[in-house]
């Protein structure tokens, strides 16, 4: 009985998403109307990095149950210790190369910021879609 709980309230956790597809199509409008300006397409990639983190924070913290679950049986934090310091390990790895995209890239303040967070988006969508394919698909069971 506990377990069968426990697997509906992992299914739970993978059918709830904090994000919506309608922000996404704001976001999408937002980079139509911001054309070419630097100054606009700076406000749509804060809109784009809000939203990418949001997904990425809750991927995150479903394989987080996840890895509390295997480790439950063998009552140890393991699995849970090592999602822990990759999820660390990962932030600090953004903050690291982004910093550098924005240091080399040429122009003004505004096109750097604009680089790092490009760099920073791309990133949290490579790993929000490498913990999904791997940890949260339905064809993992």
């Amino acid at each position: 009985m506990k377990k069968t709980l426990s697997l509906l309230g992992m299914a739970a956790l993978l059918v709830v998403s904090p994000v919506s597809a309608s922000e996404m199509v704001g976001i999408n409008i937002c980079y139509q109307k911001a054309s070419d300006d630097i100054e606009k397409i700076n406000a749509c990639l804060e809109k784009e990095l809000k939203y990418i983190q949001a997904e990425h924070k809750d991927a995150v913290e479903r394989v987080t149950v996840i890895a509390k679950s295997w480790d439950k049986p063998n009552r140890n934090r393991v699995r849970w210790d090592k999602q822990m310091k990759a999820n660390q390990a990962f932030e600090a790895y953004v903050k690291r190369e982004c910093d550098f995209i924005k240091n080399t890239t040429k122009g003004n303040r505004i096109m750097e910021e604009n680089a790092q967070l490009a760099c920073r988006i791309n990133l949290y969508r490579m790993r929000t879609d490498m913990l999904e394919n791997r940890f949260l698909s339905s064809s993992r069971e």
